[in-house]
C-alpha cells in the first residue's frame, strides 16, 4: 500500500495533537511525499498507526508511526466519478430523512479514489474514500446513491478483527517456532494479493507489499474467525444465466437423498436423469436437493438449478456436498424473506464454464457451494443488507445490481461486483 501526504504534516510516535508531543516524538513530512506502508491500524480520533515498508523519514530509523488521517490519502486503483449532482450521506436513507450534518452535496463530475466499497440498503453504495475527508467532522466513510456514481477498479483488503497470530502452517501456535508465527493486532488492515480456501480453519493469505517476521514472509495462514476479507477480485465480473428455472414452492416432491437416492413410486416429470461421481443411483433435475427443510417444508431448490439443467455434472463428491451446503443456506434465506420466489442465476460452474462466464479463478462456484440468486420484489443491495449480519463469518456474501452471491467458504468475505 502507498500513502501520500496532502499537506505539510507530521509523523508522530503517539496518536496525540502535535503540541502535546516533544520534538523527539514527531518528524516533519512535506506535502506530496509518498510512502510505502505494510499495513495500517485505525486507532480512532482520525489517526492511523502505520508500518513503513522501510525507514524513510529524515534521519530516523523508526518504521512504526502515527499519522493524522485527513492529512494523507491512500493510493488505490479504485476510482469513483460522480455522474449526477448528488448527496453523500451518513446513512443509506432518503436525503429528506437526514439532518444537514448527515449529508453533503457533491457536484457532478467530482472524482475520488476509493479504498473500498460495498452494497448498502435502498440501492446505495457504502464508500471508504481514500483521498478525501468530507464534512465538518472530516469523515471518509459515506453512502452514495448508486445510480449517481460510477466505480472502476478493484482491490482486496484483509482486516484483523481479533488479536491473532499469522502462522507459517495451519496448525496450533504451540506447535510452531517463534520464527514461524507473528502477532498481529486487532484492527490491522493489509492489502491482499490473493487468498485460498479454508484449511484446518485457517486461510492462506498472500499479503501485498507486507513482509512480516524474521523471514520477511508475505504468505501466511490466518485463523479464519480472526479475519475479514473485503473487496472484489480484479476482473471478477461473472455473467451466467441458469436455464433451470426458479427455486419456488412449485417444485415437485420426492427429493433425492444424495447418500441414498430413491425414485418416487409415482414419478411425475422427474426431468433429466444424472449420475454423480462417488454416489449410486440416479438423480433427476426436477427433484429438490433437500428432502425436508429445517422449517418442515419440502425443499425448494433442485438438482437442475445446481447443475444448469443437468449440463454441469459435478466432478467429484466434494462438489455434491458443496451443493447441499449452499442449498441449505438458500432454504434459510427463502424462509427469512417470507417464502418469496427465488431465481438462480448461477450455481455450480466447472472450470471451463467458470472461465467462459468471467468468474474468478478461485471462485466458490467451482466447489459447488456458491449460488447467485434473485429474490422477487427485492433489490440485490437490500438482500445483501438484510443478510450481512445473519451470514456473519459463515462465508462470502456479495451483490451486483442484478443478483446476490452467497457461499459457504467458512470465513467472512464481502464485496460488490461494481456493476
Amino acid at each position: 500500500m502507498k500513502i501520500k501526504a496532502k499537506s505539510d504534516t507530521l509523523f508522530k510516535l503517539k496518536p496525540k495533537l502535535s503540541n502535546e508531543l516533544s520534538a523527539t516524538e514527531k518528524v516533519f513530512v512535506k506535502n506530496g511525499t509518498e510512502f510505502e506502508i505494510e499495513y495500517y491500524v485505525d486507532v480512532g480520533s482520525n489517526h492511523w498507526q502505520i508500518e513503513l515498508l522501510e525507514s524513510a523519514v529524515g534521519d530516523s530509523k523508526i518504521t512504526s508511526w502515527y499519522i493524522f488521517r485527513p492529512d494523507f490519502e491512500l493510493k488505490t486503483p479504485i476510482t469513483l466519478k460522480v455522474v449526477s449532482d448528488t448527496l453523500f450521506k451518513l446513512e443509506p436513507k432518503l436525503s429528506s430523512e437526514l439532518t444537514d450534518i448527515q449529508k453533503i452535496f457533491v457536484k457532478n463530475g467530482t472524482q475520488f479514489e476509493v479504498a473500498s466499497y460495498l452494497p448498502a440498503a435502498s440501492n446505495h453504495t457504502r464508500l471508504a474514500l481514500a483521498n478525501a475527508t468530507l464534512g465538518p467532522n472530516r469523515l471518509n466513510s459515506w453512502y452514495a446513491y448508486t445510480p449517481d456514481i460510477k466505480l472502476q477498479g478493484d482491490r482486496q483488503e484483509l482486516k484483523v478483527v481479533s488479536d491473532t497470530l499469522f502462522k507459517a502452517e495451519p496448525t496450533l501456535s504451540s506447535e510452531l517456532s517463534a520464527a514461524d508465527k507473528i502477532f498481529v493486532k486487532n484492527g490491522t488492515v493489509f492489502e491482499l494479493s490473493s487468498y485460498g480456501a479454508i484449511e484446518k480453519n485457517h486461510v492462506r493469505v498472500a499479503l501485498q507489499g507486507a513482509f512480516l517476521g524474521p523471514g520477511n514472509r508475505n504468505t501466511w495462514y490466518a485463523y479464519a474467525p480472526d479475519i475479514q476479507i473485503s473487496g472484489n477480485i480484479p476482473g471478477n465480473r461473472p455473467n451466467d444465466q441458469n436455464s433451470a428455472g426458479s427455486g419456488s414452492s412449485s417444485q415437485p416432491a420426492n427429493p433425492v437423498n444424495p447418500t441414498n437416492p430413491v425414485n418416487p413410486a409415482n414419478p411425475v416429470n422427474l426431468g433429466k436423469a444424472m449420475r454423480f461421481p462417488g454416489f449410486d443411483g440416479l438423480y433427476y433435475t426436477n427433484n429438490p436437493i433437500i428432502w425436508t427443510t429445517a422449517y418442515g417444508e419440502r425443499g425448494h431448490f433442485t438438482w437442475g438449478e445446481a447443475t444448469h439443467g443437468g449440463t454441469r455434472i459435478p466432478e467429484n463428491q466434494d462438489v455434491v456436498y458443496g451443493m447441499i451446503r449452499v442449498a441449505k443456506a438458500l432454504e434459510d434465506i427463502r424462509y427469512r424473506f417470507g417464502g418469496r420466489p427465488m431465481s438462480i442465476n448461477s450455481w455450480y460452474r466447472p472450470p471451463a464454464v467458470n472461465a467462459a462466464v468471467g468468474g474468478a479463478s478461485q471462485s466458490r462456484h467451482l466447489a459447488g457451494d456458491a449460488a447467485d440468486f434473485v429474490i422477487s420484489g427485492y433489490h440485490p443491495y437490500d438482500v445483501f443488507d438484510k443478510l450481512d449480519a445473519w451470514w456473519g463469518n459463515k462465508g462470502g456474501l456479495a451483490s451486483a445490481s442484478v443478483f446476490t452471491h452467497i457461499d459457504t467458504r467458512g470465513y467472512r468475505a464481502r464485496w460488490s461486483y461494481g456493476y
